[in-house]
């Protein structure tokens, strides 16, 4: 799996929702140099507290496609699957494709973060270098018994808020309401901690595996967690 760098805190069940939202209203903010405008003192400033999010992680709809392949190709530039290929995907798998949907007074909802997959079974590939060859959509098995996590991306300038770790979470549980054995996805070393802690384990490294594209997928491992 391609997947855009983000890490971990996680948000709160919401009945009726695929899964919660982060936080409430942003709180009011004092900033470093209005602090010390107001007090005239240049040590012990207050930092600005960073804005809650309002980040609804639900399942694709056709007409997200457009804007879920501008969020894509944002993370993965010559990576990026096509709008053509999101659309195999969604039709292949809907329950398995995500997205990170921020929320805004005033503003329209705004799609950040995306994640789908695929099922396979556990003898495919039969060579790594069918990561590269297939299409994923192409791979797909319904009578899998493994969910592939073919991409993970968050838009950069919201990654490290969590959003990245919830979409992973969300995917898993989509693994077990199938009843399947095991996730599994190709990680990278930036991407490697936020699937640790969403419970991954590395089953070997892929050195040979997109070697045109060490920018980004820098050093890829195979990863699995195990659902029974």
């Amino acid at each position: 799996m391609k997947d855009g760098q983000g890490t971990a805190t996680g948000g709160r069940r919401t009945p009726g929702r695929s899964s919660a939202m982060m936080g409430g209203s942003p709180a009011p903010a004092t900033s470093a140099r209005t602090y010390m405008q107001s007090t005239g003192r240049a040590s012990g400033a207050v930092a600005a507290r960073p804005a809650v999010l309002r980040v609804l992680i639900r399942p694709a709809r056709p007409d997200d496609l457009e804007e879920a392949t501008l969020v894509e190709r944002q993370v993965w530039g010559r990576l990026g699957a096509s709008l053509n290929e999101l659309q195999r995907r969604l039709f292949a798998l809907p329950e398995a494709f995500l997205l990170a949907e921020l929320q805004r007074p005033a503003h329209s909802p705004r799609i950040v973060g995306l994640t789908n997959g695929l099922l396979w079974t556990r003898d495919f590939p039969r060579s790594y270098l069918d990561y590269e060859r297939i299409l994923p959509s192409a791979s797909h098995n319904p009578r899998g018994d493994v969910l592939y996590l073919v991409s993970l991306g968050v838009e950069p300038g919201l990654r490290g808020r969590g959003i990245g770790l919830r979409l992973v979470q969300e995917a898993i549980e989509v693994g077990r309401r199938r009843h399947l054995k095991q996730v599994r996805l190709i990680s990278n070393g930036r991407s490697r901690p936020l699937h640790e802690r969403a419970g991954f384990q590395v089953v070997r490294p892929l050195a040979r595996l997109f070697r045109q594209h060490r920018d980004l997928m820098p050093q890829p491992v195979l990863m699995e967690l195990p659902l029974v």
